[in-house]
């Protein structure tokens, strides 16, 4: 019984330690599979890990390589911008100078086309007044050649200053008549004005010519004015002694003064009136008849008189003004073809510039779209490496838990071993002990067995995480590989039209630059056909200009030949009548010789007289000299010459300048000045210029039609519309160059109330522009102040300030 009680108890203990051993196998065997799978998964973790850090950094090095060169390329569009906007600055600055000159050439050509025609104008009538006159016909005889002509009387004698306007209107008509030497030779001048219907003529022959006067009234009135010395009672003189002439044009002069007296005033000339024929030294003439001519003297331009030359030029000026234009064109169309070609070089460049910024975008545009793809990878690989990281930390924590579970569970284990082979040590327990290894042996079949369970089961599990990541990946690689085909189809259907479109461009372009090859040539040939036109024209109109001024000097030094040659002939004669009487008798030897051997004689003479005198030898070296300085002098004057050119250039570029920003203000100002009349006054008005085609030469005049009124002028307004009016003109200047401060003093007086309210609610209206001070007694006006200040006069004749409420 007691070995029955003891092997009971012994297998009651067994089998609560087998119960308990085996609690602690299943809990243990759990946790130790965990473990082992948690030791693969963070072991494959670390590796896939390592993978997607590398991949990450591959990706980081090539996004970084596309970004550099994304850079890089809008650094390389940055600079080229910059130089394209400085290059289309140059090529704006020259296309405003370029038009700035052709509107200056417009200017200068319309200018030089009406300074033509004035020039004609005034040469058709100074010919019209030659004519008139007889200096046209008197020239026209010069350049016939014909000989024997003296000239006009007024040519012939030269009065004092004091007296020339007596002289002149003694002499009246007759200063343009012609002295000639006989009346065959003023015969023959008057069949060549008939044959040539060159008008008509009052010759005077010198051989026929008998000059009255010398006695009768005239001499008796003389008589009457000395007694002593003529200038008693006011007389001057004979008319015919005051004039300086040739001995030759004695009786000319007598024929064209006759008996006429001077005299110092027309007080003093009265007392002969009727007597003899008299002229005071103001130019009122007195006829013996009794008749009597006076009042205000005109000079008129080119008329006749003593020591004046007749042919005077009104057009010299505008002659002088056409030149300096002509001057100025040439400069202008050398300075327009420049620019011209400076902005036709500019060009290319300028189209090189744009088509390389157009392939740079392009370059660019391509690297933003491979850059995106690249980007998009790079986020998906962070993704997912922040995915396996959290996994990763987890599973690292899970782990922590497990390392801290498993030893007291080992260790229980392990003391509850120690306890059953403690007891398999009695004797009484062989028996119990065998079947206790049997059992232990099933035990240990059985956990055996749970082991390769648990292991095919973590090994399942580990072939589903790995089949899974091989999913993920091969899902992850087949997205990678339709977003590439992707890419490459859209980057192929994008080449594809980019090949498309760049050899439509390329067509287009040849088309064009053939288009432009085209145009150019027939520009140039146009252009340069045009230069060669205009250059043409100024060379034909400066040699134009050229001829007629060399034929109006060689007319001039004509009529200066015939007028020294007959001054010679005259003096010829003069020499003959000095000759003495008998004249002397020539030896024989000499008047064989001749005039001949006088000749000889001469030169013999003065070959003598050189020889004796000394040689300067520093003549080459002063002609050396000279000529050096005649080079210096011609290089200066070249650079001079060009200086004035281009300062005569720039002078017309700010006058077209001027001109222009005048009529662009002149315009802003009318209609400024036709909006605000027709606020003030129901009516109609406008600016208008006195000269339209030279602006800056005339005036301007303010036109205004006040409702239910004509149109007036400003000078002919009352007062009220003359206050409209220039009260209009003043805002309209101040709406186009406002002014800071205004102050107006008492301009609405000659408004009614409507007009002062009109005006007020104007000056409100500008007041966001200006400040404006205005003096009124006008109660609109007032009313209408944003602030108000009484002054009055007090006791004492002192003024006194009151201030008023803002709208009193």
């Amino acid at each position: 019984g007691e070995v029955a009680g003891r092997s009971g108890s012994w297998l009651e203990g067994q089998q609560v330690r087998s119960r308990r051993r085996q609690e602690l196998q299943e809990r243990l065997a759990p946790l130790l599979a965990e473990r082992q799978q948690l030791e693969e998964r963070l072991r494959q973790a670390g590796e896939r890990l390592e993978e997607l850090g590398g991949e990450e950094l591959q990706e980081d090095a090539a996004h970084a390589e596309a970004a550099a060169a994304l850079a890089a390329l809008a650094e390389q569009e940055r600079a080229l911008l910059a130089g394209l906007e400085d290059r289309q600055r140059q090529a704006q600055e020259l296309a405003e100078a370029l038009a700035l000159q052709q509107r200056t050439r417009a200017r200068l050509e319309q200018e030089q086309t009406s300074l033509e025609r004035e020039i004609a104008r005034l040469d058709s009538r100074r010919e019209t007044l030659q004519e008139s006159r007889g200096t046209g016909a008197l020239r026209l005889l010069l350049e016939a050649g014909l000989e024997g002509i003296h000239g006009s009387v007024a040519q012939l004698g030269e009065v004092e200053e004091r007296l020339r306007v007596a002289l002149e209107v003694a002499a009246g008509g007759r200063l343009a008549q012609v002295v000639v030497e006989d009346d065959r030779i003023a015969a023959r001048a008057i069949e060549l004005l008939k044959s040539r219907r060159a008008g008509r003529l009052t010759f005077l022959p010198l051989n026929r010519i008998r000059g009255g006067g010398g006695g009768g009234s005239g001499g008796a009135a003389l008589q009457r004015g000395q007694p002593g010395a003529a200038g008693a009672g006011g007389l001057v003189g004979r008319a015919v002694d005051l004039i300086r002439h040739e001995p030759v044009y004695a009786d000319v002069f007598r024929y064209v003064f006759g008996d006429t007296l001077v005299f110092a005033t027309l007080a003093d000339a009265r007392r002969e009136l009727g007597r003899c024929r008299a002229v005071t030294l103001e130019g009122e003439l007195l006829e013996k008849s009794g008749a009597m001519t006076g009042g205000s003297l005109q000079q008129r331009s080119g008329q006749l008189g003593f020591g004046r030359s007749s042919e005077g030029d009104e057009a010299e000026p505008l002659r002088q003004r056409l030149l300096e234009l002509g001057e100025s064109l040439l400069a202008c169309r050398r300075r327009e073809a420049e620019l011209g070609r400076g902005l036709e070089e500019a060009r290319p460049a300028l189209l090189e510039l744009q088509q390389r910024q157009a392939a740079l975008q392009a370059e660019r545009s391509a690297a933003e779209r491979t850059l995106a793809p690249r980007l998009q990878r790079r986020d998906q690989v962070s993704s997912r490496l922040l995915q396996l990281q959290e996994a990763h930390r987890a599973d690292r924590g899970r782990m922590d838990v497990l390392d801290r579970i498993l030893p007291p569970l080992r260790q229980a284990l392990a003391e509850l071993e120690e306890a059953e082979r403690a007891a398999s040590g009695n004797d009484d327990s062989a028996r119990w002990q065998g079947l206790q290894s049997e059992l232990e042996r099933a035990d240990q079949a059985l956990v055996e067995a749970r082991r390769q369970r648990d292991g095919l089961e973590a090994e399942r599990r580990e072939r589903a995480l790995g089949a899974e990541r091989l999913g993920s990946q091969l899902e992850a690689l087949a997205g990678e590989e339709r977003r590439l085909v992707e890419a490459v189809q859209a980057l192929v259907g994008e080449r594809q039209l980019w090949k498309e479109r760049q050899q439509a461009e390329q067509e287009r372009r040849t088309l064009l630059e053939r288009q432009q090859s085209e145009l150019q040539t027939r520009f140039g040939e146009r252009r340069r056909a045009r230069d060669g036109a205009e250059a043409h024209l100024a060379g034909q109109r400066q040699a134009l200009q050229q001829r007629q001024w060399e034929l109006q000097r060689r007319q001039e030094e004509r009529l200066a030949l015939a007028e020294e040659q007959r001054s010679h002939g005259l003096r010829l004669a003069q020499m003959e009548r000095e000759l003495p009487e008998p004249r002397p008798e020539l030896s024989e030897e000499v008047r064989e010789g001749g005039l001949e051997a006088l000749q000889q004689s001469l030169r013999q003479l003065q070959q003598r007289m050189e020889a004796l005198e000394p040689v300067n030898m520093l003549a080459l070296e002063e002609l050396e000299q000279l000529e050096q300085r005649l080079a210096d002098l011609d290089e200066r004057l070249e650079v001079l010459s060009k200086e004035r050119e281009e300062l005569l250039l720039r002078i017309e570029t700010v006058a077209t300048l001027r001109q222009e920003a005048f009529m662009e203000a002149f315009r802003a100002v009318d209609g400024h000045f036709q909006t605000i009349f027709a606020g003030l006054s129901d009516g109609e008005g406008h600016l208008q210029l006195e000269n339209p085609e030279q602006p800056l030469e005339g005036g301007l005049t303010l036109v205004a039609h006040p409702k239910g009124k004509a149109v007036r002028r400003l000078a002919s307004m009352s007062g009220g519309e003359k206050s409209l009016t220039a009260l209009s003109f003043l805002f309209a200047l101040q709406r186009f160059r406002p002014s800071p401060f205004y102050a107006l003093d008492e301009v609405d007086s000659f408004l009614d109330g409507v007009n002062v309210e009109r005006l007020a609610a104007l000056i409100a209206a500008q007041a966001h522009q200006a400040q404006f001070m205005v003096v009124s007694h006008r109660r609109p006006m007032i009313a209408a102040a944003t602030r108000t200040i009484g002054v009055t006069q007090a006791r004492g004749s002192h003024t006194q300030v009151v201030g008023l409420p803002p709208a009193a």
